[in-house]
């Protein structure tokens, strides 16, 4: 017997890990509550992708998987982890980017990582010479204050990608540049201020926007009551008489 019990205590635990084997506590976390973007090839969102992706990992004190330079463990935990992290990155990355950063079953979440930070980030100059035209040249037109803002940021962040980081004064002054005559007189007013910082000048425009629109209001409101006063006889323009006159019917037909 003393051997019966022996044997069954040497062989319980492995048979209990058969039974019940360790699942890695990332293995059931929904990757898209935390990065609810997926990273698309064109246009690019890469730097949107990646600081959430970058957030995600350090949250779960994952970060060194993202490092390719140190060595690479080979323990269960930490395989299993950088799977994780893999299927993280499968969820979050368009078929076009996966196509050209994947290189195998055998590629680690740190070599995929950096493969597709390297889609991003090649021909930096030659891309530089064309997003920082690109930027520079950015205007208004007919977009809303918000609108013009984000392709603002959106410009600059693409010239983060390959290495030209716009400093926020620059990326002010730029933003200023473009705008449509009528905001002018307040774009003045923000570059004569210190320090220079994008929320600030965007709520100052948003603003003025609100303002200009209800000027617009005001102004529309103004001729249509010129025009009833100025008619013959006091008489509202035709269109006003048209809406007073399905007024008046829509009692009748009531009764």
């Amino acid at each position: 017997m003393t051997t019966e019990s022996s044997t069954t205590s040497a062989t319980s635990p492995a048979m209990a890990e058969a039974i019940n084997p360790t699942v890695c506590p990332y293995a059931m976390v929904n990757v898209k509550t935390h990065i609810p973007m997926t990273l698309e090839l064109r246009p690019s969102n890469y730097t949107k992708w990646s600081i959430a992706f970058h957030a995600m990992c350090g949250k779960f004190g994952l970060l060194s998987h993202l490092d390719v330079v140190s060595p690479t463990p080979t323990d269960d935990a930490w395989v299993q982890a950088d799977f994780c992290i893999r299927s993280w990155i499968f969820g979050t990355v368009s078929d076009s980017v996966l196509n050209l950063a994947m290189t195998g079953a055998q590629q680690t979440a740190g070599q995929l990582w950096t493969a597709i930070a390297a889609l991003y980030q090649a021909n930096k100059a030659p891309r530089a010479v064309f997003l920082s035209h690109e930027f520079h040249s950015l205007t208004q037109g007919d977009s809303s204050i918000d609108e013009y803002c984000v392709r603002m940021k959106e410009a600059a962040d693409n010239l983060r990608d390959v290495g030209q980081t716009i400093t926020e004064p620059n990326l002010v002054l730029n933003l200023l540049r473009g705008l449509n005559e009528k905001y002018q007189s307040v774009a003045d007013n923000i570059a004569a201020q210190e320090p220079l910082t994008f929320a600030v000048a965007r709520n100052q425009l948003l603003l003025k926007e609100l303002r200009l629109k209800n000027e617009d209001k005001v102004r529309a409101a103004s001729a249509l009551l010129a025009a009833f006063n100025g008619a013959p006889g006091g008489a509202p323009p035709a269109g006003v008489q048209q809406q007073q006159s399905r007024q008046r019917q829509q009692p009748r037909q009531q009764q």
